[in-house]
């Protein structure tokens, strides 16, 4: 793990701490989106699976730390704990 990552992650668990998350399977893959933003605004999102799926191609794209074999659990996180109820 570089250096950058180790601090970003901190960082992230730092502001994990103002705005709890459910602790289920895939809360730790949350804490990469934090690297670049808050958890605040991570988890305001309301998307349905491909809005979520879309948002997390477009975070890897940018360089992410989300490993590809890890999308799909990351995405069953944010849909069980962060779904457009309209299923957009």
């Amino acid at each position: 793990m570089t250096a950058w990552m180790v601090l970003g992650l901190r960082l992230a668990l730092a502001s994990a701490q103002n705005t709890p998350i459910p602790q289920t399977p895939g809360w730790e893959l949350v804490m990469r989106c934090v690297i670049c933003h808050s958890v605040e605004v991570a988890v305001q999102q309301r998307f349905g699976p491909r809005g979520w799926s879309d948002t997390l191609d477009r975070m890897i794209k940018y360089g992410a730390p989300i490993p590809p074999e890890d999308k799909e659990t990351l995405l069953v996180y944010l849909l069980r704990h962060y779904r457009d109820p309209a299923g957009r």
